[in-house]
């Protein structure tokens, strides 16, 4: 028979060894975040749809989300949707690996990987979403869409060849992975969803996988490393994104948005609709 798993969204993933004895010292304070980096890198540079997300900081576990939408590089973004509220990681964002590289390794910067209930920050591309019943949707996604069912697996073990991956585990062949993500659940919480190209190209064991946009459990219920928001919400964003528009995701904490903004042309949360 089949067993629905009800977990966390983003199926919990291992927070290490737990234990140990209390260091005794105190650490020094971090040093100040600087993300000049990141200044040089143009990761909308193809893009013509965007989904920006915001958070108060770092360690925030609620944001607001607005889609965007431009005629081409250079012009001016136009807001299609929002702003409206999602929640993210459970112990709030840390910069993941994505359209604008690796991300800042440096102290005073959380630097996303597997298991530490963070969001990733960053840029990543939109390239396909799921659902469980896309006839329901009542109109036709433009993205590639993957049609879950009780064989639809996301794999979180970084040492498995599908690592990171959405995918039949029917096909597979003969398993190197544990405990899965699986894709159909009692909840519904992944009932419609986005991919987010995190920790993709390429793939990096360790750095955080199965990345998803979700329906939410309400507004202030964290996921353990997703974007999550309204049902109703979800199926809006797949009707709106179009992979021949290059949809990206860019999610930063407020200080990070504030710095990166003109880099990377990035537009007012709260700007001009269209």
């Amino acid at each position: 028979t089949l067993s629905l798993v009800a977990a966390d969204s983003c199926a919990p993933k291992p927070t290490g060894p737990a234990g140990g004895a209390a260091p005794s010292v105190q650490a020094p304070p971090p040093a100040p975040a600087d993300l000049s980096q990141l200044e040089h890198v143009r990761p909308l540079s193809g893009a013509r749809q965007l989904v920006l997300v915001v958070t108060p900081d770092y360690d925030s576990i609620t944001g607001r989300l607005a889609v965007f939408e431009r005629q081409g590089p250079g012009a001016a973004w136009k807001r299609q949707a929002g702003p409206f509220p999602v929640t993210v990681g459970r112990t709030g964002l840390a910069f993941g690996r994505g359209l604008h590289g690796a991300g800042p390794s440096l102290p005073g910067i959380p630097a996303k990987h597997e298991g530490d209930g963070k969001a990733p920050a960053g840029a990543f591309a939109l390239t396909k979403g799921f659902s469980y019943n896309p006839k329901a949707l009542g109109f036709r996604p433009k993205m590639p869409m993957h049609h879950v069912t009780a064989d639809t697996i996301c794999v979180e073990n970084p040492e498995s060849r599908q690592y990171n991956v959405i995918f039949d585990e029917s096909t597979a062949g003969t398993p190197d992975w544990t405990g899965p993500d699986r894709m159909l659940r009692a909840d519904g919480l992944y009932k419609n969803g986005l991919f987010v190209a995190h920790n993709t190209d390429p793939v990096s064991p360790g750095a955080g996988s199965c990345i998803f946009i979700h329906s939410w459990r309400g507004p202030e219920s964290p996921t353990a490393g997703c974007t999550a928001m309204e049902p109703g919400r979800v199926a809006a964003l797949l009707r709106l994104l179009d992979p021949a528009k290059t949809p990206v995701m860019v999610q930063l904490p407020r200080e990070a948005l504030d710095r990166l903004a003109g880099a990377w042309g990035l537009p007012d949360l709260d700007g001009p609709g269209s």
